[in-house]
């Protein structure tokens, strides 16, 4: 999915922007390299060609996400809006995506399911992924539990992703997962501070300097070591003082718990690729 920064808006989709070219591996705007383990979060990979179309096909990170049982994945929606299952694919298991995320394990996804709400820029970004083969889980690989406790304003919390490190998207994001604590602010806060958040979603702003970017999306915020927001939009210009909206999955637990059964048989999912109605 190509971001909304490559035609200028000002409010964009955190997903991964327009380069492919290579950079230095140094955060999420502000943060720092991620020294432990965080071992329900994925790196959700689309298949591009490398230099501009002509070069041979590789494995890109395009957003984050993060693991709720053995088989199923919570990212936001526009992570997945209009893609091709086919050339999607998840890596689990590693902070590290140097050499084509060598030192993880790829899972090949069986199919996708965006809410049926959603709206892009505006509510409901959030969605389920489903993969073929289960997860296999241990010191690495592990589920993350999902909250149905609504957070308030003054919460410090965790958020993990490879996301672009610098204001402006330029080069790639880097190898190395990055983390950085965040303080959550109320609703009411965040729509006098200039971003026009509604219930279903939730916001974090700490300094000048720091927050979420482009690559970060899909990603988890993570309050009181529970899944309580999923990243979803921000500014053009990550961390310049505007805060980081998130999907508040609170309001979504019910939603994500219905589809994310893994009794039943392989029929009873979704086609391939194919959002569903709840």
């Amino acid at each position: 999915m190509i971001s909304l920064s490559c035609i200028g808006a000002w409010i964009v989709l955190l997903t991964v922007g327009c380069s492919v070219t290579q950079a230095d591996d140094s955060k999420i705007v502000g943060g720092t390299t991620a020294n432990e383990r965080i071992p329900y979060q994925i790196s959700l990979q689309v298949l591009v060609s490398s230099f501009f179309g002509f070069g041979p096909k590789r494995w890109m990170h395009n957003c984050g996400g993060s693991i709720v049982n053995e088989y199923y994945v919570v990212t936001a929606a526009h992570c997945l809006d209009g893609m091709d299952i086919n050339r999607m694919s998840i890596v689990a298991g590693t902070n590290d995506l140097r050499n084509d995320s060598s030192k993880g394990t790829r899972y090949f996804l069986e199919s996708y399911m965006i809410h049926p709400d959603y709206i892009e820029l505006n509510r409901s970004d959030i969605g389920v992924m489903r993969v073929k083969e289960a997860f296999t889980f241990n010191e690495n690989v592990q589920p993350i539990r999902y909250s149905s406790d609504f957070v308030g304003g003054g919460v410090t919390c965790l958020l993990t992703g490879w996301g672009y490190t610098m204001p402006i998207r330029i080069g790639s994001t880097p190898k190395d997962l990055q983390e950085a604590e965040l303080t959550t602010i109320t609703n009411d806060q965040c729509r006098e501070r200039g971003m026009p958040v509604n219930p279903t979603e939730i916001c974090t702003f700490t300094r000048v300097g720091q927050g979420a970017c482009g690559g970060d999306s899909g990603g988890p915020l993570v309050c009181n070591n529970q899944l309580s927001g999923v990243v979803s939009y921000g500014t053009r210009y990550c961390g310049i003082g505007v805060p980081d909206v998130y999907t508040r999955v609170s309001e979504f637990d019910s939603w994500i718990q219905e589809n994310t059964q893994t009794s039943g048989s392989a029929s009873d999912t979704p086609p391939a690729g194919e959002s569903q109605p709840a």
